[in-house]
């Protein structure tokens, strides 16, 4: 596993090189069929980590946002984001970054959040400490809901089934922050934010996620609870603390 998070790092630097030289220009995004936005810059971000990928090691497979999927089913699979916060790319918030997870069997194990713009990495490793910068990172211990901190990436993914549930939450926590992308679950592995709630995401989205809560002493899942895999729907809930995950499911559930 040493192996392959120093490859995954190695994949974050030159999807960094990329992104940086790329934001010093102003762009233009596209609409795909979903109605999500992307650029040129998206596409060749996640090209090169492709080729590289490919390239060390050939058997495993590729999940990816704006490529599609080669051999999903192998033993080891690295899902890409290329650029997590499209939006915030074309309008120049510092707040997008490139994910990079790897699984086996299904289960991420390795997590990399790469913020070019602000030179920060949060790395998960299964079994180890979250490092940001390199340096250990833990998410804070938030004992009551009404204390939490809750951060959601956009109001406009929320459905009409979906929106209550939100407004609910939002009711019952002191706070709430909005467009964070994946900086905002980077922040609960550092302990900034109590509890980060979403829809309309996809696997490339957030399974890079997981190692890098649940090394800080988060936890993350989809809305029922469960363990997030490449199975897992477009739902997600993650927390610093447990209890605060235990009583925003239970919101949830009602």
């Amino acid at each position: 596993m040493k192996e392959f998070l120093s490859f995954a790092e190695g994949l974050a630097d030159a999807s960094r090189a990329l992104l940086v030289e790329a934001a010093r220009r102003p762009h233009r995004g596209e609409r795909k069929p979903d109605g999500s936005p992307v650029t040129p810059i998206d596409r060749a971000v996640e090209a090169r980590l492709r080729e590289m990928i490919g390239q060390a090691y050939p058997d495993h497979g590729i999940v990816g946002e704006e490529h599609g999927e080669t051999n999903p089913g192998n033993g080891y699979v690295w899902v890409l984001d290329p650029i997590d916060g499209t939006l915030p790319f074309l309008a120049g918030f510092p707040v997008y970054g490139t994910l990079i997870a790897l699984l086996r069997g299904g289960v991420p194990v390795i997590g990399v959040i790469d913020l070019p713009a602000t030179a920060e990495r949060w790395v998960g490793l299964t079994g180890a400490p979250t490092r940001r910068n390199r340096e250990p990172v833990r998410a804070r211990p938030c004992e009551d809901l009404s204390q939490a901190l809750l951060s959601t990436s956009n109001i406009d993914f929320y459905g009409e089934h979906d929106r209550p549930a939100f407004d609910r939450l939002a009711a019952a926590t002191r706070w709430t922050v909005y467009g964070g992308s994946c900086t905002a679950y980077a922040q609960i592995a550092s302990g900034r934010i109590d509890v980060g709630l979403d829809v309309g995401f996809d696997v490339y989205d957030y399974l890079a996620l997981a190692p890098i809560i649940e090394g800080a002493g988060g936890i993350i899942s989809d809305w029922q609870g469960a363990p997030l895999t490449l199975a897992s729907g477009d739902r997600i809930l993650a927390a610093g603390d447990r209890r605060i995950h235990d009583a925003v499911l239970a919101l949830l559930a009602n």
